[in-house]
């Protein structure tokens, strides 16, 4: 698996959306919102030609927080996530 970063962000009406990869590289009938903890959710589905499971954005309610405080918490997830990668550790969306 590829070390994790945000490479844009979005906002919905109701959620702040930190993007990790392009749309086109999930079957889109794969993703999956996963609790991971702080707020968060991941969308997590399989890459395009084949059957490994990556994680595509993080959302957080904006009825819970500011801004400011999303993407702090989208920086602690992605730098836990990218240290338990680099351990070999199961990933924080399962």
């Amino acid at each position: 698996m590829v070390k994790l970063s945000i490479i844009r962000w979005q906002q919905t009406p109701g959620k702040y959306v930190a993007v990790l990869q392009d749309a086109q590289r999930f079957k889109p009938e794969t993703l999956r919102p996963k609790d991971v903890g702080s707020g968060a959710t991941v969308l997590v589905g399989e890459l395009v030609g084949g059957y490994q499971r990556e994680w595509y954005c993080i959302t957080f309610p904006k009825e819970d927080m500011e801004f400011e405080e999303a993407r702090e918490r989208a920086r602690a997830i992605l730098e836990t996530e990218n240290q338990r990668r680099a351990a070999g550790k199961p990933s924080l969306a399962g």
